[in-house]
């Protein structure tokens, strides 16, 4: 295997392996994100955390202390 097929198989690895934490990362920042902007985050499982006069545990997971 000559080294550009190896460099493009390590880049196309880590590429699918950085998606999902961005993703994850993104979301929950949401309400954040929101406040900032000067609105309501509009995600369901938000809304209806609010509703009961709580944050989102989906997207605002707490820290586990070790």
């Amino acid at each position: 295997m000559n080294i550009t097929k190896l460099l493009t198989a390590t880049a196309f690895a880590l590429a699918l392996l950085a998606g999902p934490s961005f993703a994850a990362d993104s979301h929950a920042k949401c309400c954040v994100k929101a406040k900032e902007a000067g609105k309501e985050c509009d995600h369901p499982c938000c809304v209806e955390a609010k509703k009961d006069g709580k944050d989102c545990a989906k997207c605002n997971k707490p820290k586990e202390a070790k």
